[in-house]
């Protein structure tokens, strides 16, 4: 654990500033929790009245405190927060929480004095959570505090949770209370002024009293720190985020492809993908998700039993897993005729096992023993419906005992009512669910976890690009305002950047048809013919865009044509240029895009492309650098894949291409911050090993920044 936040997580001694008798105030609670927590350090109150806290006779301020202090927790008004922060500084502790609000979360003032809070810590060689926050606890027996205002304190257990949300962080901890979760340390990040979510990864990553990491966030301060921590921290341990805000009020407005389909929410999303953090999507899953991470071993693979005594829920488990990703095992021969043998006739022993009613504890435990012992079982979930004659703890102490010292997972699903609490609460037992969806919805996670555990580290792609020929005509567009490149210099950029084009030529407006004609000769017959232009987004919809043409009277036809239909299309006579590309027939149209999302970074996308690409959505998003092995998974990560690799006896076609293509294009993206948004649509791919072109492309430039005032003339 850094030594910035030992002070935090493990204090020897806290300073309460604001400590107080009063039980509606912040201090109180704070003071009430604190105290009741069982700490072992040394406690310091704090305030100015000389009325003993709990026995212990106040400071007026922490400057008069005899010894060092390591933590400082700040529950006082906001007027008197800066204060109190700088005689922490003047008394050198390093660690400062201040749980007071009132800050950047409610007017210009507070943010200008959480601004100035920062500056003074960070100068003054200390660290800072919140403001605006709930506190922090830490429930390991050789640490036990609770130094916050939630009215229930947390279980002991094995996840290190944080949330950027003091009133959602005391809405888990209840949950957490009816569902038998416990915690080894929990932190409310508050307004994330200094300490963020960044620094927790790197705090728990080698802790070893913290085996699962969740996180309820709803921004993420830094991602490619995050990003660069999470990745390394998730080869060791899970780390469960619920992030908010997956949508936007309006969208943003673009032009491009790639930038109409980036929504609010994609860059977080391709940053968790890529960090190997397991992304959920309400506070229930999170923690179902880490109960069962902290309990249970991770699968091999995907191919889960069921076992139950209902057929129906039986069924409901099984659809479960198979909306989760997951298979429905085939049992080995010899395990079902061993089930055979120790169940009732009436009973079903293909997966899902049907036990039949009457199977109680001793069923249960046989049964699932049989199960973990099949080569084709990578996990269990055995379903329990309300026993007629037995009850749910001798049945979950039967599973239990099956599944103890195997490595395979068994998540108990039991549809028992009140009793579930008491099943939770059992010491040292395997994660129970209340429905079938939530323990697939976990092992699925489980699964995820496994594979990204054991995929290898990032492998960066090689290959050179001309960046000083790229950076001229970007830097072109950029002094002349921005906006797109010509067809030309676009092509030229691609061409720096060794991506994968048919071969073409560009001619200026009014070039006569037999320079036109010429210009395909060159190429090489058949080619295609394109109008471009500032005002031709779509070339196609306005009649700029001729294919398959095989000889130069085609060429010189298809100038006329073209011509006319541009001007009846509103287009002023010899307002666009023309572009001359090579023909490449067939293939199957996908899309590879990239553009600038304001707080992640460069994002790229890779998609099922052509026409239909904003119909469909069937795209997936990158955050740049990319990994070679972050391109692959974007590529085989779309819906539609099934369309490339090939279906119903149809070749498919080489997905090498595209891989490369996407790490040339993120490449591209972070040498050259000027490019705000990038689109090949189509790349074509082909059957072919590394046969690939793209045919149409666009590239936005921004403009370049005005001259600060007073600068060099």
């Amino acid at each position: 654990m850094p030594a910035s936040l030992e002070a935090f997580l493990r204090p020897r001694s806290i300073a309460l500033i604001g400590a107080s008798h009063r039980p509606n105030s912040l201090g109180g609670r704070v003071t009430a929790r604190l105290f009741g927590s069982g700490y072992r350090g040394r406690l310091i109150p704090v305030n100015p009245r000389p009325d003993p806290i709990h026995g212990i006779a106040p400071v007026a301020s922490v400057t008069q405190a005899a010894g060092p202090i390591d933590l400082a927790l700040i529950a006082i008004p906001r007027d008197a927060v800066r204060g109190a922060v700088l005689e922490c500084l003047d008394k050198r502790i390093p660690a400062i929480c201040v749980v007071t609000a009132g800050f950047k979360e409610v007017d210009a003032e507070g943010a200008a004095l959480e601004r100035e809070l920062v500056a003074l810590v960070r100068a003054g060689g200390a660290r800072m959570i919140g403001p605006n926050c709930m506190g922090i606890t830490n429930t390991s027996p050789q640490c036990s505090f609770d130094a916050t205002f939630s009215p229930v304190p947390p279980l002991a257990g094995p996840i290190g949770f944080a949330s950027q949300s003091g009133a959602l962080g005391v809405a888990v901890l209840n949950i957490c209370h009816q569902r038998q979760i416990g915690f080894s340390q929990f932190v409310s990040m508050g307004n994330k002024a200094d300490v963020a979510e960044d620094d927790l990864l790197e705090a728990w990553e080698d802790d070893p009293e913290v085996l699962v990491i969740a996180m309820y966030l709803e921004s993420v301060r830094d991602p490619q720190r995050f990003l660069a921590a999470a990745r390394r921290v998730t080869k060791k341990k899970p780390v469960v985020v619920v992030k908010a805000g997956r949508t936007a009020a309006g969208a943003r407005a673009a032009s491009s492809h790639t930038g109409a389909l980036a929504g609010a929410d994609q860059g977080a999303e391709a940053l968790f993908r890529q960090a190997g953090v397991l992304r959920v999507d309400t506070v229930e899953e999170m923690l179902e998700t880490a109960l069962a991470l902290s309990r249970c071993a991770l699968p091999a693979g995907n191919r889960v039993a069921v076992l139950t005594n209902a057929g129906g829920p039986g069924i409901m488990a099984a659809d479960a897993l198979d909306r989760a990703g997951l298979r429905v095992a085939e049992l080995e021969p010899a395990t079902r005729d061993a089930l055979r043998a120790l169940l009732p006739r009436e009973a079903a022993v293909t997966n899902p096992v049907d036990m039949i009613a009457s199977a109680g504890p001793a069923e249960y435990g046989a049964c699932l023993d049989l199960l973990l012992r099949d080569p084709g079982v990578d996990a269990a979930v055995p379903v329990v419906v309300t026993p007629p004659a037995h009850d749910a703890l001798d049945v979950l102490a039967s599973l239990d005992a099956s599944a103890a010292g195997c490595a395979k997972p068994v998540l108990g699903v039991f549809m028992v009512g009140e009793d579930l609490k008491r099943l939770a609460a059992t010491p040292g037992a395997i994660p129970t669910f209340p429905q079938p969806e939530g323990a697939a919805r976990a092992l699925a996670d489980m699964v995820r976890s496994a594979r990204w555990r054991g995929a290898g580290p990032g492998t960066p792609f090689e290959g050179a690009a001309d960046d000083a020929a790229i950076a001229v005509r970007l830097a072109a567009r950029a002094a002349a305002g921005g906006g797109y490149l010509d067809a030309a210099a676009t092509w030229q950029v691609l061409d720096a950047a060794a991506i994968p084009g048919a071969a073409w030529r560009a001619l200026p407006a009014g070039s006569g048809m037999a320079a036109l004609a010429d210009a395909a000769e060159a190429v090489g017959f058949p080619v295609v013919l394109k109008a471009t232009g500032d005002a031709l987004v779509h070339k196609s919809d306005a009649g700029g865009v001729a294919l398959d043409l095989r000889d130069r009277t085609a060429v010189e036809r298809a100038v006329a044509a073209m011509s006319s239909a541009l001007v009846r299309a509103g287009q002023v006579p010899d307002s666009w240029e023309w572009f001359v590309q090579a023909f490449r027939p067939g293939g199957r149209e996908v899309i590879v895009g990239a553009t600038r999302d304001p707080h992640y970074g460069p994002l790229v996308m890779f998609g099922l492309g052509g026409r239909f690409v904003e119909v469909f959505h069937d795209v997936v998003f990158g955050l740049a650098p990319l990994a070679r092995e972050d391109a692959e998974r974007m590529v085989r990560g779309i819906r539609g894949l099934a369309l490339l690799t090939g279906t119903r006896g149809e070749a498919g076609v080489d997905l090498a291409p595209a891989v490369e293509t996407l790490g040339r294009v993120a490449r591209l993206m972070e040498r050259h911050p000027s490019i705000a948004e990038l689109d090949l649509n189509p790349l074509l791919l082909y059957p072919e090993a590394g046969r690939a072109a793209a045919v149409d492309a666009r590239i936005r430039v921004a403009a370049a920044p005005a001259p600060e005032p007073g600068g060099a003339r």
